[in-house]
């Protein structure tokens, strides 16, 4: 009889493809468990699971579609215009009143961008000691995280890899007390996200276990800060590993730049059904970087930058001789003066071109 560990993962139709690696590592890694897999998301039907319910029956596991209205959630959540994260990705803060079925007491949260490398049974069934949740030590968050959580009085949380006491979480807390923590976190971040509201909401109420053994995130900032050696080494110890991104919205799918555990993503990557898929779309993302560097390109040529500088400076002493001086002559001598410099400006690059190709042939 294996016991029963309640897994956390949300996904949609737009990315769940790149979920099956993170999906069937977890299968395979926790063989001696009976997953309870839960995918939230606020599109995906049973059909569109076909490869992934056969890896549950081929391990033995279960998956279970819970539906998440984005729509309703959006009135709550808010992202800065700039922010890659969807509001499917906040579906956390309904998972203890709303989403879990009855029978859930307990759940450890994944996500898609993951790889898990070892079981996750030991860190599932860790005693909560009168604590909230579980999870991963603060020592691996970036320093200006850590500083920001004591600015706001909470504690570093990582959702990845984290454990929560349901059934306390559901007696202690309400819906709205969640939203009200989010509220006050946007009042200082500018945008909602789920660790740094968790990390207030259960300050106090966090148990640690050592990063190092547990979650290794990976990607610009993480490599910078914890450099190569260890990050390699840290994957020898965790049990998942983490491919957070930022805005560049870097994924080894996507890969901006490489990091190491991008092999081992690969290497479940190459076995799976949608593994063509995964190439096609790198060659999408390439190209369309390549266009808008292209387009930038296309602005900033020599004319333009030339033009731009001379229209600004040409409006800057038009203004200055209209109103400093009230010279209205001068005002309209400017842009005359300005025409002339930007054609003996242009034709003097022009003549210069010509002599570097003469002197080169």
């Amino acid at each position: 009889m294996r016991a029963r560990m309640n897994v956390y993962l949300t996904t949609g139709k737009k990315n769940y493809k790149y979920a099956y690696v993170a999906i069937k590592s977890l299968f395979e890694k926790n063989q001696d468990s009976e997953i309870y897999l839960y995918i939230v998301s606020e599109d995906l039907e049973v059909s569109d699971l076909i490869y992934e319910n056969e890896l549950a029956q081929k391990f033995g596991h279960h998956i279970i579609i819970l539906k998440f209205d984005e729509e309703a959630a959006s009135r709550h959540i808010q992202f800065g215009p700039n922010d890659h994260w969807a509001v499917g990705a906040m579906s956390s803060y309904w998972m203890f009143h709303e989403l879990l079925p009855e029978d859930v007491d307990r759940i450890i949260a994944i996500e898609s961008d993951t790889v898990v490398v070892g079981d996750l049974s030991e860190i599932y069934h860790t005693d909560f000691d009168g604590n909230y949740v579980i999870s991963s030590g603060p020592e691996h968050k970036p320093e200006n995280h850590r500083n920001f959580m004591k600015r706001v009085g909470g504690e570093c949380l990582t959702f990845v890899l984290s454990v929560y006491d349901v059934k306390r979480i559901q007696s202690d807390f309400s819906l709205e007390d969640i939203l009200n923590a989010d509220a006050k976190i946007r009042e200082t971040a500018g945008n909602s996200m789920m660790e740094l509201t968790f990390g207030v909401l259960f300050r106090d109420k966090i148990k640690y276990i050592p990063a190092r053994t547990a979650c290794i995130d990976e990607n610009e900032r993480y490599m910078e800060e914890l450099g190569y050696d260890y990050v390699a080494e840290c994957e020898k110890t965790a049990k998942i590993i983490h491919f957070s991104s930022y805005g560049d919205y870097s994924k080894p799918w996507n890969p901006v730049f490489l990091v190491p555990g991008y092999s081992v993503w690969w290497r479940y990557a190459a076995d799976s059904p949608y593994y063509k898929e995964y190439i096609e779309r790198q060659w999408q993302f390439y190209n369309n970087t390549r266009k808008k560097q292209q387009e930038i390109a296309k602005n900033i040529t020599y004319k333009n930058v030339l033009l731009c500088a001379m229209t600004g400076m040409t409006l800057i002493l038009m203004i200055f001789c209209a109103v400093v001086r009230s010279d209205w002559i001068g005002c309209l001598a400017v842009p005359a003066a300005a025409g002339i410099s930007l054609g003996l400006s242009i034709l003097f690059r022009k003549i210069t071109i010509e002599l570097g190709k003469a002197k080169s042939r």
